[in-house]
Formats: C-alpha cells, structure tokens, sequence
C-alpha cells in the first residue's frame, strides 16, 4: 500500500457507500405492507366482519409463494444481477399494494390480491440487495448490512404511525393507494439512479458448467450447515413475526388505545436500527454464531414483560424496543453467515432460499397467532411459545461450524463501467 492510499477498510467504503443508499431504500419498501397489516387489521374486521385469522392468511399467502419463487428470484440475481430485478420489483410491488384498495367483500378477492403482493415482493426481497452489498464489502461487510438493513428499522418506526394516520383522514382504501404513491416516489429513483450491476473482474478459474453449478447449489443446500441456518432463521422469523406483525394488537389487548399502541409499537423499529449498528459492528469482529444466537434470545425478556405486566405503557416500550434490538441484528447475521459460509458464487439462490424461509414463517406466524387469539380471545399461549421458539433458534445457530475458507476462490466484482482500485 502506497504513502497516503486509503487503507482497506477505508477504501470500501470510498468504493462501495453509495451501494447502501438504495439497498436501504428497497429493504425499506419490502416492509411497508407487512408493517401496514397491523394497524389495518381493525378496519377491515369493521368493515367486512372478517376474522383477525382470515385477514392474516394474506402474509401466509405470501410465505408459501417465497417457499417457491425466492430461490429462482435468487438464481436471476446470481445471473443477471441484482439492478434489472430490484427496478422491476419497486414498479410492480408499489402497484400490487395500491390494488389493495380495490379489495370487495369477498375474502377471497383479499387473498388473491395478497396472492399479486407475494409474488412483487420477491423481486425486492432481501436476497436483492445483500447480494449487492455482499460482492462489494468484505472487511466491514457487517456494517454495510447493518446500515442497509436498518431500511426495516425506518419502515417498522415510520410506517404505522404513517398507515394510521393515513387511515384515519382518509380510510383503509385510500391509505393503501397513499401508501404505494409515496413509496414508489421515494424509492424508485434511488434505485434508479444509485443501484448498479456488477461485473466480474477475470477469474483465474474456468467458469463452472450449468450442470456443475447445479449439482454445487443443491450439495450446498444440503449440507448441515445451510441446514442449521436455514432452520435457525425459520424459527426465529416465525417467533419475531408473531410479535411484530401483531404488535398494536397486543397492545391494545394490553389496554393501551389505538394512537398510543401504533407509537410504540413504532419503537421496534428504532430497537431494530440501534441493534442492526451493534450488530453489523460486533459481526465484523465476533464469530456471527454467538451475535445471532444472543440476538435471537432478546425477545424472551420482551415476552416476559408483556407476560408480567397488564397496561402498562412504560413495560410495553421496554419489550418494543428490546425486540427492536433483536429483530435488527437476526437478518445481518443470516446473510452474514450465508456469505462466510457459502462465497458469493451461489448466494442469490442459497439466500433466496432462506429468504424464502423467512417469508414463509413472517406469513405463518400471524396466521397461527391470530387463530390462537380468535379461539382464546388472548395472544398469551403465542406469547409462551415463542420462548420456545427463541431458545431453539439460539441453539441452531450455536451448532453452525467455523467459517470455511471459500471466499478466496470468490470472484472480485467492481460495478459496471468502473476498473477495479487497488487497495
């Protein structure tokens, strides 16, 4: 390294920053609908008199349209790059949720145009926009998934404050169409202007057969090791969805009334941001097993306060913001681990895979929470079963191997138009 070159690190960020800006700005919008759900709930139990288990089938829908679509999703990005497939996805995903509006009477009409938001939300899952951050950062590359992912953060503190508000000037209908508007408006052009392929700089190797390549993603996937996280991140999305995607009804089930629950419900996602930087910063320095099976275990104390105590406001925002904190870190670590564990080659299709997981235990987990709720009248029997959940997820991920030396045979990629900087 020459006097006054950047050193490594520095030299990432210099490179690579601007990646962050619309990769937040895509994570952020994959979450608005699923943020949105909670403080719709009530309107649409008003209106079409339709039980909180038959609202909450439309994240199911989603989860099961992920189990399939995510990894082939995935396999576009490992091959055409991660730009065409997040421009077509912010377009699609904004029209879908604005199609919400135009829901009748039949349930079913509910389920099919949740059916349109599942497949849209593929093409801006995280998958996406870690594949991006991904080939790019290397020494800080926790930080940048930190910092990219606190897009969650920012929909989970902004957007139900934003949907009640919406709603109550305008009505459910209208505040999905606002919702769409404002989402598209603001990220569309980040994306646009921002997102940029990559190349790959000449490889020593000879590039791998289909067939090869292939039989390397599916030896990949099933090895223990993808096993073990893929379970982990499964269990661990079906206790976190639980909590979030019901978070103002919980509240309001702990006497708290509809303004005060959406504010803090909202603090999960300020958590989230101040546990995604700590944990972007730890995963950079600490084996990413014990940061994701400490982080995974945080929600234990929230349900334990929600548990021990019964309208009270300043519990309630000790246990949002508590879950904040572990939601923020949980998804870094995934796509963290995926990487280390697996290189850049495949990681489209391995991540989109456990994407894929993700999504279908956010779309599971409501469906079970509020069909316990509707034959119970109370969400404490979900509340008991995510401790279990949580313990199991912290397990999995202590059982991970050490990282395996696979990113040396990883090909270096620069973006489009640009000649790689020495560092």
């Amino acid at each position: 390294m020459t006097p006054g070159q950047p050193r490594p690190v520095e030299s990432e960020w210099r490179r690579h920053g601007w990646i962050l800006a619309p990769c937040m700005a895509g994570i952020l919008l994959c979450s608005v609908n699923a943020y949105a759900l909670g403080v719709m709930i009530g309107p649409l139990e008003r209106e079409f008199g339709w039980s909180r288990a038959e609202i909450s089938i439309g994240p199911l829908i989603i989860s099961m349209i992920a189990l399939v679509c995510a990894p082939l999703v995935g396999l576009v990005v490992d091959r055409a790059g991660p730009r065409p497939v997040g421009l077509f996805g912010v377009v699609f995903y904004c029209a879908a949720m604005a199609l919400l509006s135009t829901t009748t009477p039949h349930v079913f009409s509910w389920w099919a145009l949740w059916g349109l938001i599942g497949l849209a939300s593929m093409f801006i899952a995280p998958m996406v926009w870690t594949a991006a951050i991904n080939s790019r950062f290397d020494k800080n590359r926790g930080m940048a998934l930190a910092l990219a992912l606190c897009g969650t953060g920012v929909g989970a503190a902004s957007v139900p404050l934003l949907t009640n508000t919406l709603v109550e000037a305008q009505g459910w209908r209208a505040a999905y169409v606002s919702l769409a508007a404002i989402s598209c408006a603001i990220v569309l052009p980040i994306v646009f202007f921002l997102f940029q392929n990559l190349k790959a700089a000449p490889s020593s190797q000879s590039a791998t057969s289909a067939g090869g390549r292939g039989r390397q993603i599916r030896a990949e996937m099933a090895s223990p090791s993808f096993l073990k996280l893929a379970g982990a991140a499964l269990l661990f999305a079906i206790a976190s969805c639980a909590l979030t995607s019901n978070g103002v009804p919980i509240l309001l089930g702990e006497g708290l009334d509809a303004a005060t629950a959406a504010g803090v419900a909202g603090l999960i996602g300020l958590g989230s941001i101040a546990g995604r930087l700590g944990g972007g910063y730890l995963l950079d320095r600490i084996d990413a097993r014990k940061v994701a099976a400490v982080s995974v275990m945080a929600p234990v104390i929230s349900v334990s306060l929600l548990l021990a105590t019964d309208g009270s406001k300043p519990a309630a925002m000790a246990a949002c913001l508590i879950l904040g904190l572990s939601v923020g870190t949980e998804l870094d670590a995934c796509a963290y681990l995926a990487a280390r564990h697996f290189g850049m080659r495949n990681f489209g299709t391995l991540f989109g895979a456990i994407t894929g997981l993700l999504l279908f235990g956010n779309g599971l987990a409501p469906a079970i929470a509020n069909r316990v709720y509707d034959v119970t009248r109370s969400y404490d029997v979900v509340l008991v079963a995510i401790i279990v959940l949580c313990v199991l997820a912290a397990g999995l991920f202590l059982l991970l191997g050490k990282y395996p030396q696979v990113e040396a045979e990883a090909e270096v990629a620069v973006p489009e138009g640009t000649a790689p900087v020495a560092s």
